[in-house]
């Protein structure tokens, strides 16, 4: 089984002096019933006094999408530096529970995230992405409003909490959350200067067992460029392998993040996916990520 985070690992914690050390909060949703989907995270950069906010949608093949970065200072001892005035992060009850409010001209919402497995630690990684970094599956529920009109959402998600310095530009890594009725998984392959290491586990009431490979095949098609689903092959230290064949919900679920760096340019895309265990044909949901960099 895999390591639990202590509850006081849902605040900030002390940064390091490097100036790419972040403390960031991820959650997202999937509604199947009402075809509803989308994300929200919160990156603080203490270092470079910089907040990054993202909240997405995805409805009825439409994609609403809130970023912004503040550059001010910020304080990291409590948890108010989770909010920007549109979008904003309550802690409910440490590993169990967080509200999410957003407020924008076309798109409000309300929604409660809560944990349905216990929350389990990644470990090290491939030491580019975090000094710590665990997920939960979890419950979602809530309303949303989208130019007036309002509709409840009920589902099923993922979140993640890291801390410590981060490296974008990495060769290559993807990203995993399938959330299925009993169980789920939640993985990350990271690929550094052609040397492969997977994180993460899968996950039940009981609790989590570490993954030990993963092989994916990506598909393509749609806009030119952009991934379109997969098929992943997990493989666990208990031996236990599942196999999941994955499309995005819609054409339009997923969002691309560019970013330009002295050495090339990384793209990064989030996607919210619908899955299937090949094995029984259940149905699930969750997330499809890849980050590409293009080396000049």
């Amino acid at each position: 089984m895999m390591g639990t985070p202590h509850p006081r690992d849902e605040q900030n914690h002390k940064p390091s002096e490097r100036k790419d050390w972040r403390e960031s909060y991820y959650f997202n949703f999937v509604d199947l019933e009402n075809m509803v989907s989308g994300f929200a995270t919160i990156g603080l950069y203490p270092n470079l006094s910089r907040r990054e906010f993202v909240f997405a949608v995805f409805h009825e093949g439409e994609r609403h999408l809130y970023h912004q970065e503040h550059d001010s200072p910020f304080s990291l001892e409590t948890l108010e530096c989770l909010d920007d005035g549109h979008l904003c992060f309550q802690l409910v009850e440490a590993l169990k529970s967080w509200r999410i409010v957003f407020s924008g001209l076309e798109l409000e919402a309300e929604i409660l995230w809560t944990g349905r497995f216990p929350a389990f630690s990644f470990g090290r990684g491939s030491g580019t992405s975090w000094e710590g970094h665990f997920e939960q599956s979890g419950k979602v529920s809530g309303v949303m409003r989208i130019r007036g009109f309002e509709k409840n959402i009920q589902g099923y998600g993922q979140r993640d909490k890291s801390w410590g310095p981060r490296q974008w530009h990495i060769d290559y890594w993807y990203a995993f959350h399938a959330q299925f009725r009993d169980f789920s998984i939640g993985l990350r392959m990271d690929s550094v200067k052609g040397v492969k290491t997977v994180s993460g586990g899968v996950s039940t009431a009981w609790g989590s067992t570490p993954v030990s490979s993963v092989r994916v095949e990506t598909e393509y098609g749609g806009e030119p460029g952009t991934p379109t689903g997969a098929a992943t092959r997990v493989i666990c230290q208990d031996g236990k392998e599942y196999v999941v064949r994955s499309k995005l919900l819609s054409p339009s679920s997923f969002v691309k993040f560019t970013r330009r760096f002295p050495g090339g340019t990384t793209e990064l895309f989030e996607a919210m996916a619908v899955h299937r265990l090949e094995e029984s044909g259940e149905t699930g949901s969750g997330l499809l990520e890849w980050l590409f960099t293009s080396f000049s």
